[in-house]
């Protein structure tokens, strides 16, 4: 949970705090700053993902201002963010001030967290101060980090009329709207904040996220340039960016901004040996795909879920080395580290169809679907059919992605490729209208070369004649 995520008048200052308490740590030199000073430092660097740096300020200013109650409660915050409930509990009880808003609204966190919403609307009842601009805040990002988007719609809406032109207001909002999937308005408040504030590193940020959320990679990382113009050391700004290159297709470019993020502290190293492991899988590039993984697991990776993604691919990369034997011990060994993880079955059922095993391929997709029966789970099913040559269960599937989400992007397109493949007219007709960009005659002599001794591209254009 980020409870101070903008502090854009403050920015400067605490990049300064920032370099003065480094240098005073590493001349093992003292350095006296106010209570709320530290606070507000820890929360700076928990922002970019640095827990163990935050936890160490507060604990230094615990040194300088015991029992304060502003440095407590960012201590418990701190733990909850680690995932660390049980030291979050024990620092509540340290309190004295158990009545003042702030503690009450940490209070309402940890009953939130633990699934009692109405004991937290019982608690936040009790406050004297509830429309306050700081308790607005917190509370709205409170229901924020646990899905509750309406919820925190509900409360930052309370001070509408009273705090309309106040930023901090303003970013909530914005952050309020992001959460609850109204991207374009979340994007208008975010150009409005950059308007007043063109060097803040999380208002470009959070842009950056709206064009991601809209498909817009490009845009995305234009934003997360000047994310990082402002603060080189925004580490999730790298993440992001990262991430928008791999869309791209760019993964040499993907890898150097996770690699950033490494050096940032937001990742650890076996998370990069990971992704361009699975990189070098996408490409087909199984040896190397396989010697990545290995460097990653030698790093000793503490995401189980990732432990056993990466045996899986293992598997597949095996699989493609002639290895078989291997490769399914490989996915026994993924399926004992994470049993309930669906991206192991599915690997593991392409696998059997590569190997002309239906039987057992079908098997570990229906375990697939009984541990997610979604959309992209027929998705990857309807992929490896069709790239395996069985279209009429790739068919099956697709059909299927489409029944449960109509709008699932690019499900029309397969399907009309799909069935041009099996030369169904009326559904080839039936998908292409739907596509964003139908298919035409002319579209077909543009991409198929024009080789008549061909029996498969002269089959699809005595297809489209048919159709013509």
């Amino acid at each position: 949970m980020k409870r101070k995520k903008y502090l854009s008048g403050r920015d400067k200052e605490l990049c300064d705090m920032a370099e003065k308490y480094e240098a005073a740590i590493k001349e093992n030199k003292p350095l006296y700053m106010d209570a709320d000073d530290l606070a507000d430092l820890a929360d700076w660097y928990a922002t970019r993902g640095k827990f163990p740096t935050a936890i160490e300020i507060v604990e230094y200013g615990l040194k300088l201002h015991p029992n304060n109650t502003e440095l407590l409660v960012e201590q418990a915050y701190l733990y909850i963010d680690t995932r660390n409930h049980e030291k979050a509990k024990a620092i509540i009880e340290q309190i004295d001030d158990k009545f003042s808003s702030e503690v009450k609204i940490l209070r309402a966190y940890v009953l939130l967290d633990e699934g009692q919403p109405e004991e937290v609307e019982w608690l936040l009842d009790t406050l004297e101060d509830k429309d306050a601009l700081p308790n607005l805040i917190e509370i709205a990002y409170m229901y924020n980090d646990k899905g509750y988007s309406e919820k925190a719609l509900e409360w930052i809406r309370r001070g509408e009329g009273l705090y309309d032109n106040e930023e901090a207001y303003m970013a909530t909002y914005g952050d309020c709207y992001y959460s609850d999937g109204q991207i374009e308005k979340a994007a208008e408040i975010y150009n409005q904040l950059i308007d007043r504030n063109p060097y803040s590193a999380s208002y470009w940020y959070a842009l950056a996220r709206c064009y991601n959320e809209q498909r817009q990679p490009d845009k995305a990382i234009e934003a997360c340039d000047y994310a990082l113009v402002a603060d080189d050391e925004f580490a999730e700004a790298y993440v992001m960016k990262g991430n928008c290159y791999y869309m791209l297709g760019n993964t040499e470019a993907a890898t150097e901004c996770f690699q950033q993020a490494v050096k940032q502290n937001l990742f650890k190293p076996d998370i990069v040996s990971t992704f361009t492991a699975l990189s070098k899988v996408s490409e087909g590039k199984w040896q190397e795909a396989l010697d990545c993984i290995e460097i990653a697991l030698d790093q000793d990776p503490s995401d189980y879920e990732t432990v056993a993604l990466l045996y899986a691919n293992a598997a597949l990369c095996l699989h493609h080395l002639g290895r078989d034997e291997e490769a399914h011990e490989n996915c026994d060994i993924a399926h004992d580290i994470n049993p309930d993880d669906a991206e192991v079955d599915l690997i593991e059922g392409r696998i059997y169809m590569e190997e002309d095993n239906i039987d057992r391929a079908i098997d570990c997709w229906e375990d697939a679907l009984d541990k997610a029966p979604y959309p992209d789970t027929w998705y990857e099913i309807g992929v490896s059919c069709l790239e395996t040559g069985r279209m009429e269960h790739a068919r099956t599937a697709f059909e299927r992605v489409k029944e449960l989400d109509p709008d699932y992007e690019g499900i029309n397109e397969k399907l009309t490729s799909l069935y041009i493949v099996l030369r169904d007219k009326e559904n080839f007709k039936k998908y292409n209208k739907l596509c964003a960009h139908p298919l035409t005659p002319k579209d077909l002599n543009r991409i198929l070369p024009n080789d008549n001794d061909n029996d498969i591209i002269k089959a699809i254009k005595d297809f489209f004649g048919d159709i013509e």
